[in-house]
């Protein structure tokens, strides 16, 4: 990907740049509460409009803020989705777009016009649900056990005589987790048959050397056991547990792996696990009925809408919507099939990239908005694929609980979808973040003060910055800003940074309210994060500074049952405040 989010970072990072020299150092995770989500809210249908306006002057123009696109032969549908409380998060998405090229309007193979229900290949995008199975049949647990535990043959079919393994020929199976196939740090090929250059019907140059193997790639409907014995034999990329290498092998295996697990075939585990469940009926791994609202921009066959990738197609088969995707984008953020601890650790990196934005997960590209000490974290998971003439993308933001789908064909290659991706970033993160601000402000700033005579009290507001942040903190009548200042050894108070971030820990209240559980960050105004040095290390001090066993960073807001807050706990000091009128 040449560019896609880097704009969106620096949009991110604009949004929360602080006019003066002070750079919080925030946790990873959200820097506000969860934002609800109303169609009729002013800054949302401010945005759409926008995002309308901007994808219709890129398809009249041919090109827009982030460069040229192909409205002549390009069709896409894209949707925008929320997990967020409101109106705008009743249906699978809350925003959706579509374009028909002029090229499609004329196709000769009876395709629809671009909808909701368009059907398009999403090739890659397969393997977040080939990896999704995986979970909810087993969860992550297996995650660090080797291949070879449930496929033997793996590594009895390239020992025997080898017993000494050259290792540029033979891959180490025994050194290699399934957690490492499904986040493309195995080191395996690519694919042993998909983009095979010397298959029929590509074109290929004299200076080649006549194919002598014709039993590579002449059969895409091999047996487990035959495809297992062709895969022990190809040569490994790199070692395993070294740098990620995109490898469509890694996921057919650990197709193979649910297979023996459930001992069922896999396309019927994942119907039952996950397609079913979510009553997701216009996705599937093989090709739809000819009477689907199918999108192909030429003829099945040159689109590649009828391509048969085998034994590789839990890799990068599929078909599916927006409607759909919006569907299970939705049940990955709500954690629908599986518990919330699971997601947690799925929804998090692997390893780095050599790019430091981007990470790798299972299988998510991770793009993180890291300019730090500008801004908050705010890490995207996305996945993209272009296979044919499809291109297809995914983004979740689970510091917001959004999400993003595009889908497009071209008539003529895979299209670009950077340009796509781009000016969703521009227009729907500074507006969702805006309104999490807005919202913070509305329904937790204010004063807290004791009711039982005491003279305490605390005042919060929000600014322009990540985080809520105690403007004022009275203690018996004491001003414990001084304390907190002097328990860090800073000797002017008045430098002294206190924002609130939310640990995501809430339980439930007898009214049909709830209670939020905020850690506070303590920093010195007057330095950079971490006194200058371009780390940021505050998760080395929560719950450190304690009173008779209880953290002085704990503080708890009690919400009502609209979710207004009405009252802050901090158990260290044994303090009950309630919020003024």
């Amino acid at each position: 990907m040449s560019k896609s989010y880097f704009t969106i970072v620096f949009t991110v990072i604009c949004l929360f740049h602080s006019v003066s020299s002070f750079t919080p150092c925030p946790l990873l995770g959200p820097a506000f509460p969860a934002l609800t989500l109303d169609k009729n809210s002013s800054i949302l249908t401010s945005a759409l409009a926008d995002l309308t306006k901007k994808f219709d002057e890129q398809n009249s123009q041919g090109s827009g803020s982030h460069g040229d696109v192909s409205p002549n032969t390009t069709s896409f549908s894209m949707s925008l989705f929320s997990t967020n409380q409101g109106t705008a998060s009743d249906s699978p998405f809350f925003f959706d777009y579509h374009y028909t090229a002029p090229s499609v309007k004329s196709s000769t193979s009876q395709s629809q016009h671009a909808s909701r229900d368009s059907i398009y290949r999403i090739g890659g995008l397969t393997q977040i649900f080939t990896v999704w199975t995986s979970l909810i049949e087993e969860g992550d647990t297996i995650w660090n056990d080797p291949v070879t535990k449930y496929l033997p043959e793996l590594a009895s079919a390239t020992k025997g005589a080898h017993a000494k393994q050259d290792p540029l020929r033979y891959v180490d199976w025994d050194g290699i987790t399934v957690g490492q196939i499904a986040s493309h740090m195995a080191g395996l090929p690519r694919s042993y048959c998909t983009d095979d250059i010397g298959k029929e019907g590509s074109s290929i140059d004299d200076e080649l050397p006549p194919s002598n193997d014709s039993s590579t790639c002449t059969s895409t409907n091999r047996s487990q056991a035959g495809s297992l014995a062709l895969l022990a034999q190809q040569p490994p990329v790199t070692p395993p547990g070294v740098t990620p290498v995109y490898s469509n092998v890694g996921f057919q295996i650990l197709s193979y792996i649910i297979e023996r697990i459930t001992g069922q075939p896999f396309n019927d585990v994942l119907e039952s696990r996950i397609l079913q469940p979510l009553s997701l009926g216009k996705t599937s791994l093989h090709t739809p009925s000819r009477n689907s609202s199918r999108i192909i921009p030429t003829d099945p066959k040159s689109s590649g809408w009828f391509t048969q990738y085998g034994g590789e197609a839990p890799a990068l088969s599929m078909y599916s919507t927006i409607t759909d995707l919006s569907t299970a984008g939705k049940a990955i953020l709500n954690s629908t099939l599986l518990p919330q601890t699971q997601t947690n650790r799925w929804l998090k990196p692997v390893t780095h990239t050599s790019n430091p934005a981007n990470s790798l997960g299972y299988p998510w590209i991770i793009y993180s908005s890291g300019d730090y000490p500008n801004m908050s974290m705010v890490d995207i998971y996305t996945y993209y694929s272009s296979i044919g003439q499809y291109s297809s993308y995914i983004g979740l933001v689970p510091d917001y609980n959004v999400g993003f789908t595009v889908l497009a064909a071209d008539s003529v290659s895979a299209p670009d979808l950077n340009a796509h991706a781009d000016i969703i970033g521009d227009i729907i993160l500074p507006a969702l973040m805006k309104m999490a601000v807005k919202q913070a402000g509305a329904r937790f700033g204010g004063q807290y003060t004791a009711t039982a005579g005491l003279n305490s009290s605390i005042t919060v507001s929000v600014d322009e910055l990540p985080g809520m942040y105690v403007e004022r903190f009275i203690s018996n009548g004491t001003d414990f800003q001084e304390t907190l200042a002097s328990l860090i050894g800073l000797e002017d108070p008045d430098a002294l940074s206190i924002r609130l971030y939310p640990t995501g820990l809430v339980s439930e209240t007898a009214s049909g309210g709830s209670r939020m559980a905020f850690r506070a960050i303590l920093q010195n105004k007057n330095e950079l994060a971490d006194a200058g040095t371009q780390t940021c290390v505050s998760w080395m001090d929560v719950d450190k500074l304690k009173y008779q066993g209880r953290a002085l960073d704990s503080f708890v807001f009690e919400v009502d049952g609209d979710g207004n807050a009405i009252g802050i706990e901090v158990p260290a000091l044994e303090l009950q405040l309630k919020k003024g009128k």
